[in-house]
């Protein structure tokens, strides 16, 4: 048998985590790798791309706390069309502002926090998404994002906690479950990663890259016919190199489900 691929993919933020990190609905996604897949050993684990999480879509509608703070309420919302537009550094300028008068604002520091998380300034970021949990700590938004910092800061362990709450805290956080199947599969608990990503499934039926990681998850478990069958239906739905892993690891049997 061919020695395994791990083929590298990334998701729409959302991750989105990430991808797909929900209100105003602003996306923000890792770049896809242009780099062509690498030959690895059994051994190595389920990656996206070098941005191992995906971040949702997940910008907070702006709701000015009061009247009496309407000068604070106009710098977060111009911080907030900054940020939008991807004028990160100049819509932390607005935060810090706004923050001289609503120093308690957690909305505010999750808004900064998500400033500095794009332009990949993780510890910086994860300051402010800290910050906004010790003001409202059952956010889950901000703990989801606390934990892709940590994951991108290659701190799996506190990761997996904040995933943990973060699913605590809600349900049908898909992202949520998709990144701790990400931070499973990185320390080789392979089937803790195929729970997670079912569950992912299980709550957006159009996860086509949880299809398709978790199809990596079974593979690494030498589930190679729930591999075949998770690459197929991430291939239906448009994932890019689940037919570059039919090809290598699917026997012809499996074309007739295409």
């Amino acid at each position: 048998m061919k020695k395994p691929v791990i083929l590298f993919l990334s998701l729409i933020i959302l991750f989105a985590c990430q991808n797909r990190p929900e209100s105003a609905k602003t996306e923000e996604t890792p770049a896809k790798s242009e780099e062509q897949p690498a030959e690895v050993k059994k051994e190595t684990t389920p990656v996206v791309n070098t941005q191992k999480p995906i971040p949702s879509a997940g910008l907070r509608e702006v709701k000015p706390p009061s009247d009496d703070l309407k000068n604070a309420s106009v710098n977060f919302r111009r911080g907030l069309e900054l940020l939008k537009d991807k004028n990160y550094r100049e819509s932390i300028e607005y935060f810090d502002r706004a923050l001289t008068t609503e120093p308690q604002n957690a909305r505010i520091y999750f808004n900064r926090g998500y400033a500095f998380f794009s332009m990949k300034s993780y510890d910086t970021a994860l300051i402010n998404f800290n910050r906004s949990l010790s003001i409202n700590p059952s956010d889950t938004m901000v703990l989801m994002y606390s934990g892709l910092s940590k994951h991108f800061m290659n701190n799996l362990n506190g990761a997996m906690r904040d995933y943990d709450n973060a699913i605590a805290k809600s349900t049908g956080f898909s992202k949520a479950y998709y990144n701790r199947g990400l931070a499973r599969g990185q320390m080789q608990d392979y089937k803790g990663a195929v729970a997670d990503f079912t569950k992912a499934i299980i709550y957006d039926a159009t996860y086509a890259e949880a299809y398709y990681n978790r199809g990596l998850a079974y593979f690494l478990t030498n589930d190679t016919n729930n591999a075949c069958m998770d690459w197929i239906q991430a291939n239906r739905m448009g994932a890019p190199d689940a037919m570059k892993a039919i090809d290598l690891y699917c026997e012809k049997k499996y074309r007739d489900f295409m």
